[in-house]
């Protein structure tokens, strides 16, 4: 009830005469299982009720089952997707698809590698005859020489493996972004204020220069453009640097230093020391030797070119490549797939399931975790750490709760003014909704009886606003709670509030917070992290160097812990501190999908791999 889809049903079964509720699938009528499955073309009426009491009625077209799911199940858990027999997924008529241009029609220029199709254009002559005339028209006009910019941006930046047809729903947040970029040059507009959030995620080193080329020809054509970045060769490619800490969390906030990137570099601050080259990437030393391995047999899954590839367990190792060089459809597609499958919340899939083709692996670890960016099931760090838990224990176990007779019901019940939530919600009919905090508790969900016990000064309510550093100086002597809060503490994230909303974390520290419970389960659980294999995807995306520096320490410790670390990474920095590094390339797209290196750091940067250059300059900053 008070979905729409609901009463659509209804108003199925009554036009077929069944109940939605009672009658069995196979005592509907042929008709009626027709018209569930794929659609009833006849509109009908159809009343729908929300959770005020208003209903809406209008005139509806059933879509059938599959109909509803067609945008919902990308994953294919009932669905299958098949080019169109009659025009072969080109989505045009004959008349259409007749017509050429370089001796292609615009269904086979839609599908070309970008880096195909820039060449294709730069290749069109002017012969004779009727496309001669079109080629002319088009050569000599502005359009063309903007799809040529454009093209060269997209290509520069490892984005040549692409085709104009892409589903945007296959493309990372990085590409996204480069696209709408590329969008932007070569169109002439000027007076814009561009604003861009971590435009190097997902780039390689190599890519990092045609990157920063763009944004300065969008600024030298009278523009501004605002960039929100890690990266020193951006930071020292801006006109001016904003510097914000010193800290993080409630220990920033501020502007620490702003000026041109020489200028900056000479501050008292994090980022300056990585601008001045005085902090240093981390390196661990000696290298670890693997203890065992993990081999994926005939990887065929998008560009892999039927490779056999060894992971090594026992140790920290990256996977390295240049854009589109096959590095997630290898580690995230097919190995991470098969080993560490995602659960389905809802009965479809919302993402792809089936591993990348492939025709084994051998040496699977016990366990497999891939530890992503998502903030699903995260609702704050203590519920997700199990603090809330520990905590009302602890308050229940004192003197002052004992003499008063509360228990860990009373002092976990919710308010019953908002049941908890902390918040009162007003329907405001046709405006948005309105969020009041419950005065009753003081907008913390608890009951009246929680703010009676108090320890080291603080009630259990209170404690939801401190930070894990505050909460840790509190109770750091309890072994039950000292043991997750030093873990987040561990992989840098002091400065979170205990009942911090999960929505308003990024996707970074959702991330350190998984890691801190892996990293606190041995104590919890009396149990070590041997056997278990952490994936993890870019890890370094929206942290800062001082923060790649700690998560370099961090996935080492969960190797000292027992397990087996394997990132996809293109930061030098993290790929420096691996044990090993597995190269694909030597391109994206076609001209990737194969192992080019393969063994320590060292062994990679003495190598003529896209990655060596990049990754020896690392290593000699270092040492």
């Amino acid at each position: 009830p008070f979905n729409h889809g609901y009463y659509q049903v209804l108003a199925l079964g009554q036009r077929y005469g069944f109940d939605p509720h009672t009658t069995p699938w196979q005592e509907m009528s042929s008709a009626a299982q027709q018209a569930f499955l794929f659609g009833d073309p006849e509109p009908m009426q159809v009343t729908a009720y929300g959770h005020t009491g208003m209903a809406r009625t209008g005139l509806v077209k059933f879509p059938g089952f599959y109909g509803f799911l067609r945008d919902w199940d990308v994953g294919g858990t009932y669905t299958v997707t098949q080019p169109c027999p009659q025009c072969g997924g080109a989505r045009l008529r004959p008349e259409y698809l007749a017509v050429t241009l370089g001796g292609y029609n615009m269904h086979a220029l839609s599908q070309m590698p970008l880096s195909q199709l820039a060449e294709t254009l730069n290749q069109l002559g002017v012969p004779g005859g009727t496309a001669a005339f079109a080629a002319s028209s088009l050569a000599v006009s502005g359009s063309q020489a903007a799809a040529r910019r454009r093209l060269g941006f997209l290509c520069q930046v490892g984005l040549g493996y692409l085709h104009l047809d892409q589903v945007a729903g296959t493309l990372s947040a990085g590409e996204v972004e480069r696209i709408r970029l590329a969008g932007l040059l070569g169109s002439g507009l000027t007076s814009l204020t561009l604003l861009l959030d971590e435009p190097t995620r997902g780039l390689h080193p190599s890519e990092v220069e045609a990157l920063l080329a763009a944004l300065l020809s969008l600024r030298d054509e009278g523009n501004t453009v605002i960039v929100v970045e890690h990266d020193p060769q951006v930071m020292r490619g801006a006109d001016w640097l904003i510097d914000v800490g010193p800290g993080a969390g409630q220990a920033g906030g501020q502007i620490v230093a702003q000026d041109s990137p020489a200028r900056v570099a000479q501050a008292d601050t994090l980022t300056a020391a990585w601008l001045r080259g005085e902090s240093r990437p981390y390196l661990h030393l000696p290298r670890r030797q693997p203890q065992d391995w993990l081999v994926i047999h005939g990887a065929r899954a998008n560009n892999l070119q039927d490779q056999t590839v060894r992971i090594p367990l026992g140790v920290m190792a990256g996977v390295c490549g240049v854009s589109g060089s096959g590095k997630s459809s290898l580690v995230i597609d097919t190995l991470g797939r098969v080993l560490a499958p995602r659960k389905q919340t809802t009965s479809v899939a919302y993402e792809p399931v089936d591993p990348g083709e492939h025709d084994r692996i051998d040496g699977a670890p016990l366990r497999t975790l891939l530890v992503d960016q998502s903030r699903a099931g995260l609702y704050s760090p203590a519920a997700f750490l199990g603090l809330a838990q520990t905590l009302r224990a602890l308050f229940a176990a004192s003197s002052e709760a004992r003499a008063l007779g509360l228990g860990e019901e009373q002092l976990s019940g919710r308010c019953s003014v908002c049941n908890g939530s902390g918040v009162i919600t007003y329907d405001m009919a046709f405006l948005p909704d309105l969020h009041v905090p419950c005065e009753t508790c003081q907008g913390t969900g608890f009951l009246p009886e929680a703010w009676q016990v108090r320890l080291k000064g603080y009630a259990l309510p209170e404690l939801n606003s401190l930070t894990i550093d505050q909460v840790y100086d509190l109770f750091g002597d309890q072994a039950r709670l000292a043991q997750p809060l030093q873990a987040a503490r561990q992989v840098g994230l002091g400065y979170l509030v205990l009942r911090q909303p999960g929505y308003s974390l990024s996707g970074g520290e959702a991330q350190r917070l998984k890691i801190a419970q892996e990293l606190s389960r041995p104590a919890k659980a009396g149990q070590s992290g041997t056997g278990t294999l952490f994936i993890l995807d870019e890890p370094t995306v929206g942290q800062h160097l001082e923060d790649v520096r700690r998560l370099c320490g961090v996935l080492h410790s969960l190797v000292d812990a027992g397990g087996s670390v394997l990132v996809v990474e293109h930061h030098t920095h993290l790929l420096a501190a691996c044990d090993w590094l597995v190269e694909l390339g030597p391109g994206g797209g076609p001209q990737g999908g194969r192992v080019i290196a393969a063994g320590t750091p060292e062994d990679v940067a003495n190598g003529q791999t896209p990655t060596a250059p990049f990754l020896r300059q690392v290593l000699e900053d270092a040492r």
